[in-house]
């Protein structure tokens, strides 16, 4: 044969029945897409948290035994403990370490004091980190340090008063004069101003003994991140129960309950999407081929090899799919979009229009799909006949 056969013909005299194809593929490639930006968003926005903030600031909770302390050694001869003079040896220790923090190179400053707690809520999962209380002179101290600035309010001067970033504040629905999380701490501190930084931070003065515990918060720079390592060289030796909250610390609970859950999900998601996408489009396919029997037997009845029919076949399978990818990518770019203007901006999470690792698994996902249908393409390649071959 001179002429070959065009894959074009059957799309252009076809619409409704492409279109149906085309369809399914864009919609499959949009659920996927839109899944994956809302889901991403969870470990994207806990990033500045986790990595970022403990570059300049740490929190530190132990317990008598980390400094060498025993109870049995404050008790008399009838085992009776001496509680003051434990507590005072403690409290010594405490401040001795305090003293030993601020004279660390890169330490800026080190204190003990409260601290309440930050609330994030992300698409999935929720995570709360510390907010430090502290007296209305240190704080201007703290803004400095953690390179924040007021952006609308007023300084805190009384006690429960606190500054939330705006991110903070979007999240949480709330704005200045609010009692902060009031389902937590009721009417005990409230919102007077906001402040901006890199560092998601935010700050207040004590009300009372309304707190998450005592810390030591140390002001630390990008080279003094790992205060494990600097406790050790003290001679110091977090026990269980103990916290030691630095950048080692929010990477691994990052990785453990964050980043790792998330991925675990999507990944889980995708497989079962993909799977679903994958049986409805062979079905589909098939009953669309099944459809075509006659004439790929007039196509083979007329001179044509099936080696020429699979190429027809073949084409027209790049023209469906390379149309449903691109008709779904040009929609889920533009539901991104949509998501990250009214779902996620306003609620103060981190989030991308464009992910191209997930665009290439997609695309990935279609390539492995049209790979499956060959199995059925070639099954029905071998089963054509000619015209003469019905009749006999």
């Amino acid at each position: 044969m001179n002429s070959k056969l065009s894959a074009w013909k059957y799309v252009k005299n076809n619409k409704k029945t492409v279109a149906v194809l085309v369809s399914s593929l864009a919609l499959a490639c949009v659920a996927m897409y839109a899944v994956f930006v809302l889901l991403i968003t969870t470990s994207e926005s806990f990033k500045t948290i986790m990595f970022e903030m403990p570059k300049r600031i740490s929190y530190i909770n132990l317990g008598p035994e980390a400094y060498g302390l025993k109870r049995s050694d404050y008790e008399d001869e009838e085992g009776i403990p001496d509680r003051e003079a434990y507590q005072e040896a403690f409290d010594k220790k405490q401040e001795e370490l305090i003293e030993a923090l601020r004279a660390h190179s890169g330490i800026e400053d080190a204190f003990y004091n409260q601290v309440i707690a930050n609330h994030y809520q992300a698409v999935m999962g929720e995570f709360s980190y510390e907010l430090p209380l502290m007296e209305a002179e240190r704080i201007q101290g703290f803004l400095d340090h953690m390179d924040a600035k007021l952006t609308a309010g007023s300084m805190p001067k009384e006690a429960g008063e606190i500054l939330v970033d705006e991110t903070i504040m979007k999240n949480n629905g709330l704005k200045i004069g609010d009692w902060y999380l009031k389902d937590w701490f009721g009417e005990t501190f409230k919102v007077s101003g906001t402040i901006t930084s890199d560092y998601m931070v935010s700050a207040g003065i004590p009300n009372g003994g309304s707190n998450k515990g005592w810390y030591i918060v140390v002001y630390n720079d990008e080279n003094t991140t790992d205060l494990c390592g600097i406790l050790k060289d003290m001679g110091i030796t977090p026990q269980d129960g103990d916290e030691v909250l630095d950048a080692a610390e929010y990477a691994r609970t990052y990785h453990e309950d964050v980043g790792d859950t998330i991925d675990m999900v999507i990944t889980t998601i995708f497989a079962i999407v993909m799977s679903f996408m994958a049986v409805l489009v062979l079905v589909a396919y098939i009953s669309f081929m099944r459809n075509r029997v006659n004439e790929y037997c007039l196509y083979a009845s007329i001179g044509y090899g099936r080696s020429e029919i699979y190429r027809m076949i073949l084409k027209e399978m790049l023209i469906l799919f390379g149309l449903g990818s691109a008709v779904g990518l040009l929609l889920s770019l533009g539901c991104g979009a949509v998501l990250n203007a009214f779902i996620i901006e306003p609620k103060g999470l981190a989030g991308h229009v464009v992910y191209p690792e997930q665009i290439s698994r997609i695309l990935a996902t279609y390539l492995f799909i049209m790979g499956v249908l060959q199995i059925p393409v070639l099954v029905s390649l071998k089963t054509i006949r000619t015209i003469d071959a019905i009749e006999e």
